[in-house]
């Protein structure tokens, strides 16, 4: 993967009394304070409000002003740890759960245009393309398969490796594991893993019950109308 930013210079996430609401109810509510280097686990029943409560973060953070079916209360930011922050610090690097490859072009192409939009730099870093494709188990034999011609399970960690090249202080994975096999799930888990050990925020949108990644913070996105449960479970 490409070189690392010390994790000292790397910023923290911050939410200030922050809420989603969606169909006139609480969906979500924190207040605290996530340090570079942490799992943050969102999860709800099947998903759904989970996905919506990370776009919520997105577009928050990176000021998107297109009309949503939410409501945000409070604020996200980021907050600086150190004296000298990184070139990246306040980037935000996303895989969504429809992946949002580009069919007409190949696995490392979608994965290469991701680098050069996050990175703004070329040519983009090939071997640290190749290493982030190993890591996830993408065969070379389809790598330069057109996106279209990918199975789901490859398409899905196309779109991983894509957000995981990046040295973006927050990596948002919507869902990561759902179209995976358990070797493969373990494959996610410990990339996602070594991608938090350098420094990076990883925040996860999950089923409830899924088989979640070991994670630093888990919080329960509300039931049935509830208001959100915001636990923090060391596990």
């Amino acid at each position: 993967m490409t070189e690392e930013t010390p994790s000292s210079r790397q910023p923290a996430l911050r939410f200030d009394h922050f809420t989603v609401q969606l169909d006139g109810r609480d969906l979500f509510a924190a207040d605290l304070r996530v340090d570079p280097g942490a799992i943050m686990v969102v999860s709800a029943p099947g998903g759904d409000d989970a996905t919506v409560v990370l776009d919520a973060v997105v577009r928050v953070l990176t000021g998107d002003t297109e009309p949503v079916p939410w409501d945000t209360s409070g604020t996200v930011r980021f907050e600086t740890t150190g004296p000298r922050p990184g070139p990246t610090s306040g980037t935000v690097a996303v895989m969504p759960r429809d992946h949002a490859l580009i069919g007409a072009l190949t696995a490392t192409e979608n994965i290469a245009l991701g680098l050069l939009a996050q990175q703004r730099r070329t040519p983009p870093d090939t071997e640290a393309i190749g290493t982030v494709l190993d890591a996830l188990g993408v065969p070379e034999a389809v790598r330069h398969n057109l996106a279209e011609q990918l199975s789901g399970g490859q398409q899905q960690r196309v779109a991983l490796a894509r957000a995981l090249v990046t040295d973006a202080a927050l990596v948002v994975l919507d869902d990561p594991t759902s179209e995976l096999d358990p070797a493969s799930r373990q494959r996610v888990h410990e990339a996602v893993a070594t991608v938090a050990g350098r420094g990076r925020i990883v925040l996860v949108a999950a089923p409830d019950q899924d088989d979640l990644p070991p994670h630093t913070l888990h919080l329960r996105v509300g039931r049935r109308g509830r208001h959100a449960r915001t636990d923090a479970d060391q596990e």
